[in-house]
């Protein structure tokens, strides 16, 4: 059997199953179906966000080790704002009852502020530790301004607790570590507190809950929110599309129903392999069923063309089946090994999205293949797809356009094509890296705009942990705290560092209060730091700061590094900044780790972009062997890639220009946009190798004309679904989920350029490729050896 021969439609071919056997397929689904409907409600959420963080990494299990050392420094900052301040004695009145209360409440394991947190100070003539906040006759009263500047250089986290302006006091609540991760708790609670406040403080007083408990409670809600919502508006999208395209209400509603089958499957599937509902595995829900869409719009206008040609349901119907099966098959594999090669990520979120969406866009074509089928089966309306208006209306109007328009300017089309691929891939040097955890959300949203309140009115709350390792004892010795003030001096100098607090200036405040000697040099006297030391350890409140910056043996110190949230400046310079820093200073006195719940998710995201570099290279690698398979040629499987090169460029450019950060989440856009926009060009290609298999003798200009003709609705028809479906993630309270929106369908607008002008375009100006697809077609349609009455129909083909 011949190419010629393998390639006719008309013959049978096992594919046919799928229309002779499509009852039992259609009860096969439904079981199965209705097995994933009744697992569907016990889908897991991820309400600690510890899917998004690699348990096993070094950078983690740094912070394990600090942790169970120090304790847990994370906590949420209620932030109490009143125009009149430290002038209105109701002011600190109801600072020492809102304490109060927000300390009796469940969940609560500690909560400081000025009106509880204690100095060691003289008061009366006699030294001791004593609160900052003094009883007089007229009320409570803070101390004069220079007593308080001391406290604040000995305990900078003082400046948390009230502002410059003494307009502003923040309290300190910690949550039980049983809590920590527990979403609904934080959400109780910060509404608890505010009601606290709304009772307890004076009136014109604005209080704001801040916090990574508050962050990680909202990240899970607008997860949940983005899933549905994107969802649903995926749904929306391909309906209007689908009744644009389809001209049917039926068939549309067909397309919805199997859509709805897979995002139930999607559902199911998650629900068993218990894969959680998280900011990335939320995307999906709105990918798949679009991924569906493209399969359905290529069966509708396949079907409708051989309708027209033969009068025979049935036989359009199987030949449609025939004629993409492979191709979509392909097109679906490349689309998940796009996906599919985020699995190489060590972050288990990443993983999850990868393995889900890879499965999943599978699932879609088969469903797609056997669904699609059976009700066109039942549908009598298919019998007349003349009057549907599916094979004219103004698309197909810009389209012939376009086609004009090529083949007047191919060149012009080309030069602009490779033109503006180099400019885009210009801005890649400009391209920064954002892991800021707090930065996740949009700046509208109310989590944003309150921590924007509270840097502005009290502080920033961002803070690193800087631990210095040396041997037992290190820290009795004061030619170690001499280092420490010099690594204190030099972080300071850092523009991003607001505070560092190092422990010594507290040693050497309470040496001052309690001495009446003002020493110049505190690490000549060996004996001094020591003792110093034990003089901390006598009150419980001293020893509870010291435990909270020295362990037991003396041998690690914790340095607590609050920095800016500057919006321009990535935290991943900061964090190396300080790393830089901190080895440098201590480089043969002791070893230095930088941690802290922000750091691990920087260093994470730094791991995850090498990763992902590693998964294009492979979606790459993979997607062009599968073009290679369905092409049956090594150079048109190169060709296949050619016109996908601007959607990688428009990604990264995109990026680099406008300033979009690279993140955990747009770290996806390149390889997912390799996966994506593959498909139309395989679609396009596919057609044009048959055509010249099928009809030898015409010239290529006729059938690059032919094959667009045949795809370039399909293609414009899923480009607009994929593209509105990206766009539709811009109601997501998510920045990066926002910008990946964005740069996935600025992908797919390049891509749709490649698709329909580029590739046609390279092919008519390319002599090169015309002599390709004429070996191609002396291959595939045995004309080689069949003398020389076929050698100028072949010529005529290469022209």
């Amino acid at each position: 059997m011949n190419s010629k021969d393998k390639l006719d439609l008309n013959n049978p071919n096992f594919l046919d199953f799928i229309v002779d056997y499509r009852t039992p397929l259609v009860i096969l689904v439904v079981v199965i179906s209705v097995f994933f409907a009744y697992m569907a409600p016990s889908l897991p959420t991820d309400p600690t966000l510890r899917s998004g963080l690699d348990q096993t990494s070094e950078s983690y299990q740094n912070f394990r080790k600090f942790a169970e050392e120090f304790g847990d420094e994370e906590f949420i900052l209620v932030s109490l704002y009143n125009e009149i301040g430290v002038k209105n004695p109701a002011f600190l009145n109801s600072l020492a009852q809102i304490t109060d209360q927000i300390q009796k409440l469940d969940g609560i394991s500690e909560t400081l502020s000025l009106s509880n947190l204690k100095m060691f100070r003289e008061v009366d003539g006699k030294f001791g530790s004593f609160p900052i906040i003094s009883e007089s006759p007229g009320g409570p009263v803070m101390p004069d301004k220079s007593t308080l500047e001391n406290m604040k250089t000995a305990l900078p986290i003082i400046e948390l607790m009230i502002s410059q302006t003494e307009r502003a006091f923040g309290l300190l609540v910690k949550m039980d570590e049983k809590w920590k991760f527990d979403t609904h708790k934080a959400r109780q609670i910060s509404r608890e507190i505010k009601q606290i406040c709304a009772k307890y403080a004076p009136t014109g007083t604005d209080c704001r809950v801040v916090g990574s408990a508050i962050i990680r409670q909202a990240i899970v809600k607008y997860n949940i929110q983005t899933g549905i919502i994107f969802g649903a508006l995926c749904m929306l999208i391909g309906t209007l599309v689908s009744i644009y395209v389809f001209k049917s209400i039926k068939l549309t509603l067909i397309t919805n129903l199997i859509l709805g089958v897979c995002v139930l499957w999607v559902l199911g599937l998650m629900a068993v392999l218990k894969i959680p509902l998280n900011s990335t595995t939320a995307l999906s829900f709105g990918f798949i069923p679009i991924t569906t869409v493209e399969i359905v719009i290529h069966m509708v206008v396949r079907y409708s063309q051989y309708f027209l040609e033969t009068n025979d349901k049935v036989g359009a119907i199987k030949k449609s089946v025939r004629y993409l099966a492979r191709p979509c098959l392909i097109c679906s594999s490349t689309t998940a090994v796009g996906f599919g090669a985020l699995m190489v990520s060590s972050i288990p979120m990443v993983k999850q999205l990868g393995f889900i969406m890879s499965f999943g866009i599978i699932i879609s074509y088969s469903l797609a293949m056997v669904l699609t089928p059976a009700f066109f089966m039942r549908l009598n309306s298919l019998d007349a797809p003349r009057k549907s208006g599916i094979t004219g209306d103004y698309l197909s109007g810009i389209l012939d356009g376009i086609l004009a328009f090529i083949f007047r300017r191919h060149r012009l089309i080309v030069g602009f094509g490779i033109v503006l691929t180099i400019i885009l891939f210009s801005g890649t040097p400009f391209i920064k890296n954002d892991s800021q955890i707090l930065r996740m959300l949009s700046y509208n949203s109310p989590e944003s705009q309150d921590l924007a309140f509270v840097e502005e009115k009290l502080n920033g709350i961002n803070s690193l942990d800087l631990v210095i390792e040396s041997e037992p004892n290190a820290f009795k010795k004061a030619s170690m705290w001499a280092k420490v003030e010099e690594l204190d001096t030099e972080l300071k100098k850092l523009p991003e560092v607001v505070a560092v607090e190092s422990f010594l200036p507290l040693l050497k405040y309470v040496d001052q209060t309690g001495s009446d000697q003002k020493r110049k040099d505190y690490f000549a006297d060996p004996s001094l730091l020591p003792q110093l030391l034990m003089i901390m350890t006598l009150s419980p409140d001293g020893a509870r700061i010291t435990e909270r910056h020295l362990n037991s043996d003396y041998s690690r110190l914790h340095i607590p590094i609050r920095i800016k949230n500057s919006p321009d400046v990535p935290i991943s310079r900061t964090i190396k900044d300080i790393r830089q820093i901190s080895k440098r200073v201590m480089d043969g006195h002791a070893k230095t780790v930088l941690t802290g719940e922000l750091t691990v998710v920087s260093d994470q995201t730094t791991e995850l972009i090498r990763d992902q570099i590693k998964s294009m290279i492979i979606a790459a690698i993979l997607i062009t062997i599968l073009m290679m398979i369905q092409m049956q040629s090594v150079y048109l499987g190169f060709l296949c890639l050619i016109p996908n090169i601007p959607p990688v460029a428009a990604v990264f450019g995109i990026m680099g220009w406008f300033g979009i950060a690279l993140d955990g989440i747009t770290v996806f856009a390149a390889t997912v946009a390799i996966g994506l926009a593959v498909d139309n060009t395989i679609h396009f290609l596919t057609q044009l190798k048959r055509d010249i298999a099928l009809k030898p003798g015409l010239s290529i200009n006729q059938y690059v004309a032919g094959a667009y003709k045949l795809t370039a609705r399909q293609i414009a028809s899923w480009n607009i679904v994929i593209m509105l479906g990206f766009l539709a993630l811009s109601i997501s309270p998510f920045r990066p989920v926002v910008f990946f929106g964005i740069l996935g369908c600025s992908s797919l607008a390049l891509g749709l350029f490649g698709d329909l002008l580029f590739v046609q375009s390279l092919i008519i100006s390319s002599s090169r490729i015309k002599n390709t697809i004429k070996r191609l077609v002396e291959r595939e349609s045995g004309l080689g050896s069949k003398g020389n009455e076929v050698v100028e129909p072949v010529r005529r083909i290469a022209k």
